[in-house]
């Protein structure tokens, strides 16, 4: 058990300065974009707005990513449209890398036989650093859902919005971000040596982004979309029956499972490179 927790604790060390650098940045990101917020309604920026909505081809773009007048003037809309958006990329960019080097390094940093003659199977070894990364994973959701709650209620002015609807859509970034840690964790398994997958794990998430644009731009390859986890997000957060669907959740729970699941099978029979 002292091993695991060693293990554990040396996770939560090493990946310290990269969760505070993502956190802040982040925390960074979602305050200037609320503080936008007031200036929009100010009548000459809102009148600007309501112009670029008279062009058409404008309007299609941004109604296809569930942009009105109505929502960008309600602060949990403009937030859901404008804020949340990029706060699921960099969040899916921290758990997508951070789930991608958390096992691999072990080979890449040639100290995979040192840890595996030590006391503990595998499956304990995947297990710490999988609590490792969850714990990361909820302490920057739980971040991002305090910053988020606290700019929008800085700077909502008169209006108001409904709590359980900014929970839920918390909740669907968090069930995102969680998804494409299981899909970095579950790559960096087929890679030999440990191999670093950066570049393969941005290029995944801005794929799939862009695939789940396309799908909602151009409504002839609509079902296209359904290959990307962005499309699974709800952001209508304006309808009064905005709600958790429970098809959502269960497509990222147990998609995410399942690979974990799998990533556990394949490391335990895995050849380990020293």
């Amino acid at each position: 058990m002292s091993v695991i927790n060693n293990i554990f604790r040396k996770e939560m060390r090493w990946n310290r300065s990269s969760f505070i650098g993502w956190s802040v940045s982040i925390s960074i990101f979602i305050f200037l974009g609320m503080a936008f917020y007031p200036v929009l309604m100010q009548g000459d920026m809102l009148k600007q707005i309501e112009v670029m909505f008279e062009n058409p081809f404008m309007k299609n773009i941004l109604s296809a990513f569930g942009a009105s007048i109505d929502v960008l003037s309600s602060p949990l809309g403009f937030y859901s449209t404008r804020n949340a958006i990029f706060v699921m990329l960099l969040g899916s960019f921290f758990s997508i890398l951070l789930a991608g080097k958390i096992l691999a390094q072990e080979e890449r940093d040639k100290t995979a036989e040192f840890l595996l003659t030590k006391p503990v199977n595998r499956i304990e070894i995947v297990g710490s650093k999988l609590v490792a990364f969850f714990t990361y994973l909820v302490a920057l959701n739980v971040i991002i859902l305090g910053v988020g709650y606290s700019s929008l209620e800085m700077f909502k002015g008169e209006k108001s919005f409904r709590l359980v609807d900014f929970l839920i859509h918390s909740f669907y970034s968090f069930l995102l971000m969680l998804l494409f840690g299981a899909i970095g964790f579950f790559i960096s398994l087929l890679k030999k040596r440990g191999r670093p997958i950066t570049n393969l794990s941005i290029g995944i998430i801005v794929g799939a982004y862009f695939i789940d644009a396309l799908s909602k731009i151009t409504p002839s390859v609509d079902k296209l979309g359904y290959i990307s986890p962005f499309k699974f997000v709800d952001s209508s957060v304006l309808n009064p029956e905005y709600n958790l669907v429970w098809w959502r959740a269960g497509y990222f729970l147990g998609l995410s499972l399942l690979l974990f699941a799998l990533s556990f099978v394949i490391y335990r029979r895995k050849d380990i490179s020293i």
